[in-house]
C-alpha cells in the first residue's frame, strides 16, 4: 500500500517538473490583483472625487419649485380665522438660493476631503504590505515543505544504494542479517516521512492559493525565494507615521472648522412665480422677490468649547499613539538585526557540520564494503545527518522569515 502511494509521489513530482515553476513574485502580484479589500479602497477613492464634486455643487445655486393649493372652508362657528388663512392659498414659486462669502468653509471641505484620501491611501499602502508580508510568509513555509521532500528523497536514496550492498553482504556473511532488517525499517520509515512531508506541503500550497485568492489544485514547483534586506528603515516613510500626519492635519482642520461655523452666514435668495387667495385671481398675481439672508451664532449652551476640547483630545491621543510607535518600531528593528545576526551565526556552525557529517558518510560507506564498520553506527550516522540537515533548513527559512519582517515593516 505504502509503495502504491510512493509510486502516485513519484508521479505527481513528473507532473510538477512538467508545469512552470512558480515565483514568489507570481503569487505576491495574484494576490494584489484578487485582494477586495485594495479594491474597495480603489472604490473609495473614486468616490472621495465624487464628494469633491458635491461639494461645489452645494455651493452652486439651488433652484427650486415649490407649488401648493390650499382651500380652508369656513362655515357658522366652524372654520379657521380668515385673517390668518386667507380662505386659501394657491401658489406656484421657483425659488433660487445662493450662498455668499463662502470661500473659507468651502476650502475647509475639500481640505478635508482631500486629507480622507489620503488616510485611504495610506491604509490601501498598510494593506499592500501586511498583504505582502503573509504571502511571503506562508511562500517560504511552503518551500521549507518542498524542500524537506526532495531532502527526504536524497536521503531515501542513499539507503537504497545501501540496501542493495549490504544485501549482498549479509549474503557473504559478513554482516548479520538484523542489520539488513535494520536497514529495511529505516528505508520504509524514510518513505513515511516522504508521504508525509508530501502532504504537509500540499497542505501549505493551499493556505498559499487560499491567501492569494487562487483557485486552483494543480500541482506546481516553488523556485528558492531569494530575500535580501531592502528596508532602509526610514520612520517618516512608513504609512503609519504618514497617517499620524494626515490625522495632525485633520485635528487642525477640524478646529478650523469649528471656528467657520460660528462665523456670520450670509446668502442671496430670489423667486418668482405666483401667489394668490382665491383661483380666478391667479391671472393677476404673479409677481416675483429677492433680497438676502443673515445668520449669526449667537450663543449655543458653550457647544463650541466643547467641541474644541473634544478635538485636543483627540490631538493629544494621536500625541500619545504616535510616541508609542515610533519606540515599537525602533525596537523592533533592533530585534530584527540581532535575530538576523544570531541566525546567520547559527546557519554556518550548521553548515559547518554538516561538511564533517558528509565525509563521515563517505568514509562509512566505503569501510562498509570492507565490513571494516558496525552497519548501525553508520544508520545512526545517517539519522543525525538528516536531523542536523532538518536543522539547516528550518534555520534557513527562518532567516528568510526575519528577513521578510524586516523588508515589511510598517
Amino acid at each position: 500500500m505504502l509503495r502504491n502511494k510512493l509510486i502516485a509521489f513519484v508521479l505527481f513530482l513528473a507532473s510538477v517538473c512538467s508545469v512552470n515553476a512558480q515565483s514568489l513574485d507570481d503569487y505576491i502580484q495574484k494576490g494584489l490583483d484578487n485582494s477586495p479589500l485594495l479594491k474597495d479602497f480603489g472604490n473609495q477613492l473614486l468616490s472621495g472625487k465624487l464628494d469633491s464634486l458635491l461639494v461645489q455643487a452645494s455651493y452652486k445655486p439651488q433652484v427650486n419649485q415649490v407649488s401648493q393649493v390650499m382651500y380652508a372652508p369656513t362655515a357658522r362657528n366652524f372654520g379657521y380665522d380668515e385673517a390668518i388663512t386667507n380662505g386659501g392659498n394657491y401658489s406656484a414659486v421657483l425659488n433660487v438660493v445662493q450662498p455668499l462669502l463662502n470661500k473659507k468653509i468651502k476650502g475647509n471641505q475639500f481640505k478635508n476631503i482631500t486629507l480622507s484620501n489620503q488616510t485611504i491611501d495610506a491604509n490601501a499602502r498598510i494593506t499592500t504590505i501586511e498583504l505582502k508580508q503573509g504571502i511571503t510568509a506562508q511562500y517560504l513555509t511552503a518551500y521549507a515543505d518542498y524542500s524537506l521532500i526532495e531532502f527526504n528523497q536524497n536521503t531515501l536514496n542513499l539507503l537504497k544504494e545501501e540496501q542493495a550492498l549490504l544485501k549482498s553482504l549479509t549474503d557473504q556473511a559478513i554482516y548479520p542479517q538484523t542489520d539488513l532488517m535494520n536497514l529495511s525499517v529505516s528505508v520504509t520509515a524514510q518513505e513515511i516521512a516522504i508521504r508525509q512531508a508530501f502532504m504537509q506541503y500540499r497542505n501549505s500550497l493551499a493556505v498559499l492559493n487560499f491567501i492569494c485568492g487562487i483557485n486552483d489544485t494543480s500541482a506546481v514547483m516553488l523556485k528558492k525565494p531569494e530575500l535580501t534586506v531592502q528596508n532602509n528603515f526610514n520612520l517618516n516613510s512608513s504609512p503609519a507615521m504618514m497617517k499620524f500626519a494626515i490625522d495632525s492635519l485633520k485635528n487642525v482642520n477640524s478646529q478650523l472648522l469649528i471656528d467657520l461655523n460660528y462665523r456670520p452666514k450670509l446668502s442671496a435668495f430670489a423667486d418668482a412665480g405666483f401667489m394668490a387667495i382665491l383661483p380666478q385671481n391667479i391671472p393677476h398675481n404673479f409677481g416675483t422677490s429677492f433680497g438676502l439672508n443673515f445668520s449669526l451664532p449667537v450663543y449655543d449652551g458653550r457647544q463650541r468649547k466643547l467641541q474644541i476640547d473634544k478635538s485636543t483630545l483627540a490631538e493629544n491621543s494621536r500625541l500619545d499613539n504616535k510616541a508609542f510607535y515610533t519606540s515599537q518600531y525602533k525596537q523592533q528593528i533592533n530585534q530584527l538585526t540581532e535575530q538576523l545576526k544570531l541566525t546567520d551565526d547559527l546557519i554556518r556552525r550548521i553548515g559547518n557540520q554538516l561538511l564533517v557529517q558528509e565525509k563521515l558518510i563517505t568514509l562509512y560507506k566505503i569501510e562498509i564494503e570492507k565490513g571494516l564498520v558496525r552497519f548501525l553506527d553508520f544508520l545512526t550516522t545517517v539519522n543525525n545527518y538528516t536531523q542536523t540537515k532538518n536543522s539547516l533548513t528550518v534555520s534557513e527559512m527562518n532567516r528568510l522569515q526575519i528577513i521578510n519582517q524586516m523588508n515589511y515593516l510598517k
